[in-house]
């Protein structure tokens, strides 16, 4: 059974496990989607995370020990019953070249593998959407490949642009703006991810999978990418 804490005045944190474990963010998710639809009159936010789910809640309506009460009733249940939501797959096309590939050069020569070998190893595996970030289209994905791990950056950039593909440790994301970060830089993206596009909120969601498609250069400068 999850383990429940209080995380402040009119929230809690429901821990599935106490270590990352790629068969928690579906989990996770699932029982997020069963909160929603089962205590969505009180339910104000609900945040997934590596191995657990913070949730807030409204006050106004039901008191701490009645919410808990009925949370662990919809555990139970989940744990009874198979999971309702089907994972999917987005796919990001990306162009690996050293131009926005801000780390790719020394990247390629610390591990010392030639472009095309990078590509391969980067793009040919399908990412498990761990967890969320600072934006609802920041979605950290795992797990890399260990002959590309790197680790984050000493001191991290003031500016990344938006679009950019970036490593750190057995990691790999998506900067869906412009922004600060220490992450490794190895490729770009020209899909506008940014929330100027509504539609983008509901596009990344735990226990999804994000598959990288390599394109061309002029591929990438045709569909709106920028160097």
């Amino acid at each position: 059974m999850p383990n429940i804490v209080s995380a402040g005045e009119n929230s809690i944190l429901i821990y599935f496990g106490d270590k990352i474990d790629a068969s928690l963010p579906k989990n996770i998710a699932n029982f997020a989607n069963q909160l929603k639809n089962e205590m969505g009159g009180v339910v104000i936010n609900l945040i997934p995370s590596y191995n657990s789910l913070h949730v807030s809640y409204d006050l106004n309506v039901i008191d701490y020990q009645d919410f808990v009460n009925q949370v662990e009733q919809c555990l139970k249940q989940n744990q009874n019953t198979a999971s309702a939501l089907e994972s999917k797959t987005i796919r990001i096309p990306v162009y690996y070249g050293l131009e926005v590939g801000l780390d790719l050069e020394r990247l390629l020569q610390e591990k010392n593998l030639d472009l095309d070998a990078f590509i391969n190893v980067h793009s040919s595996k399908e990412y498990l959407v761990y967890a969320i970030g600072f934006s609802p289209v920041f979605a950290f994905l795992g797990e890399v490949d260990e002959r590309i791990q790197l680790p984050r950056l000493n001191t991290p950039r003031i500016k990344i642009p938006a679009g950019s593909v970036g490593i750190a440790e057995s990691q790999t994301a998506i900067y869906p703006s412009d922004s600060s970060g220490g992450w490794n830089i190895v490729g770009r993206t020209p899909i506008d991810l940014s929330l100027n596009n509504l539609e983008n909120i509901d596009k990344f969601n735990v226990g999804n999978q994000v598959k990288f498609d390599p394109i061309s250069r002029d591929e990438y400068l045709s569909s709106g990418g920028k160097l």
